[in-house]
């Protein structure tokens, strides 16, 4: 694909005067690609599980899990360096949300690969019992934390997409945000059924700002 060096405004960017940068249009339509990406095969990791053996159960989900935070704050870097100037409070806002979540996510994911999995490969899991991800653990609610703070900053970067060729990233990223209350709730509950919204969401938020990123760099 081909990027613009001047996207316009009639595709909710900035507008003329203050327009993003080339490298923040690239960075943010493969950050965007890179979470849908790794998002869907989280989801579709977790599905298989049942029949999926040690230790690709975990690498595989988890794993997935992991790329998720670097590629979601990428994104949200590139949106907020591609907003309109009176939408930016709202998209430093989503920044600071989303770095709240990777820090949290990737503590999670590495102490879950690279310190519990290896006790469970080798039996010795006790040793380690208080890092293991279960219902009511420390690390559950840590995660919880994250994925409340993911939603958070979708929501916010809502004021980053201006125009009626902007409305399904805008909308999107609005429902983030109940859906990151939703997701706190069912991990609170243990009842997977409240995450549902989110595991829809995510990915199609990541998918339109993709397509908000592509079209914005084939105007001139």
């Amino acid at each position: 694909m081909t990027f613009s060096r001047h996207p316009m405004s009639r595709v909710g960017m900035a507008t003329s005067g203050d327009q993003p940068s080339r490298s923040a249009v690239m960075l943010g339509f493969w950050a965007a690609l890179a979470t849908a990406a790794t998002y869907i095969v989280f989801e579709v990791g977790f599905l298989l599980d049942p029949v999926m053996v040690s230790p690709w159960d975990v690498w595989i989900p988890i794993g997935a899990s992991a790329l998720v935070a670097p590629a979601f704050l990428l994104l949200t870097v590139s949106i907020h360096y591609s907003s309109p100037a009176e939408g930016r409070v709202w998209t430093h806002s989503a920044m600071l949300f989303a770095t709240i979540y990777a820090a949290l996510a990737e503590l999670v994911y590495f102490t879950w690969l690279f310190v519990v999995q290896p006790h469970v490969i080798n039996g010795t899991q006790r040793e380690v019992e208080l890092l293991i991800f279960q219902p009511g653990s420390l690390l559950q609610m840590v995660d919880a934390a994250a994925y409340t703070a993911m939603g958070i900053a979708a929501m916010f970067t809502a004021a980053a997409f201006r125009g009626p060729k902007s409305r399904w990233p805008r909308w999107f990223a609005i429902a983030n945000g109940p859906a990151a209350l939703l997701v706190l709730i069912s991990y609170i509950s243990n009842q997977l059924v409240f995450g549902i919204p989110a595991a829809f969401l995510v990915p199609a938020y990541a998918i339109s700002a993709a397509r908000w990123f592509q079209r914005s760099s084939r105007t001139t």
